[in-house]
């Protein structure tokens, strides 16, 4: 009785394990193929070199860079932008920061000077257009042939080719039609976008000073030095958290600021608060090898927005700018 009991059951169990392959198995087959072409496209994609690296740091790269060289900002005769170059420089020099510097061709003098102060020191130098027009309310063609002024210029110093653009305010066309045409072309120029990540208002601060110091107030160039630097630190901070919950990682980051006097006399200031919030100074190559900056821009629109808005998934430009900006210029007096 046993066992025809249990060969009873083992039919039985057999016959409902049928049955479940039957059902199930068209199931099984689908997750199987899934999984199995998933595989497949995963080893034929040609992911950036460094991705894993990226993903496992856990402090991020920021590249330095300085727009509008050879030098922003009115009222200083050439040899104090010699010397305030010359202070800038040593700084970073000493520092070992592989800098870049984003060149407005207006600015340069005859044997540009102060740009192979740059170029000795080691700085790469980009190409910020010759005027600083607005894609935005400029036609492309009058747009395209100051860019284009400006790589001439810029090679002629530099004895070659130049590779990164940076577009004046992060203009990058508010039509996409215009966006997508002016891009093609850098590119086919020979072009890489410098992207900024870290925008900022210092340029703002960098007006207060110069007041205060053509005026000689000593105590209200203090205060704004200390703005300045507790500014670009809580940019970097801000940033470095919208990154991190953007893309689930801390990610690289580029800083922009401007060839100025509040620069040239503390930028170690600033580079040591990002070191000491656990930041790496990288060149802007390096931190463009991030693969967030390989993503498709998204945005198209009125605002020079930071690339971790930009890349995609677009995601809302949210307001600290604005209200940092708002409260500088409500503190110091810039204008």
């Amino acid at each position: 009785m046993t066992d025809v009991t249990t060969d009873a059951r083992t039919a039985g169990g057999r016959g409902r394990l049928s049955r479940l392959l039957a059902i199930g198995w068209p199931y099984l087959a689908i997750v199987l193929y899934t999984v199995a072409f998933s595989a497949i496209v995963m080893a034929q994609v040609d992911y950036p070199e460094d991705l894993n690296e990226a993903g496992a740091r856990s402090s991020p790269r920021v590249a330095i860079t300085f727009d509008d060289l050879p030098w922003n900002g009115p009222g200083y005769s050439d040899s104090e932008i010699a010397g305030l170059t010359d202070t800038l420089l040593a700084t970073l020099t000493a520092r070992g920061v592989p800098a870049t510097g984003l060149v407005t061709c207006r600015g340069i003098r005859d044997g540009a000077p102060f740009l192979r102060k740059w170029i000795d020191a080691g700085t790469e130098l980009g190409n910020h257009s010759f005027s600083h027009q607005d894609l935005n309310s400029t036609p492309v063609d009058e747009w395209l042939a100051d860019v284009r002024r400006c790589d001439e210029d810029v090679r002629e110093v530099v004895g070659g080719p130049v590779r990164w653009f940076r577009y004046p305010m992060l203009h990058q066309g508010d039509d996409r039609a215009v966006r997508d045409s002016v891009a093609r072309t850098l590119q086919r120029w020979g072009y890489s976008n410098a992207h900024v990540t870290i925008d900022n208002s210092e340029w703002l601060l960098a007006r207060a000073y110069d007041i205060a110091m053509r005026e000689g107030d000593e105590a209200e160039a203090a205060a704004i030095v200390e703005a300045y630097v507790g500014h670009l630190r809580e940019a970097a901070d801000h940033f470095r958290g919208a990154g991190r919950d953007k893309f689930g990682r801390e990610v690289d980051h580029v800083l922009l600021v401007h060839a100025n006097a509040i620069a040239a006399r503390h930028i170690g200031d600033v580079l040591d608060v990002l070191e000491a919030d656990g930041f790496t100074i990288a060149s802007l190559e390096e931190v463009l090898s991030d693969p967030i900056y390989a993503r498709v821009d998204e945005y198209v629109g009125p605002t020079g927005l930071s690339w971790i808005y930009r890349a995609a998934p677009l995601s809302p430009d949210d307001p600290w700018d604005d209200i940092a900006e708002e409260a500088l210029a409500a503190r110091f007096r810039w204008r």
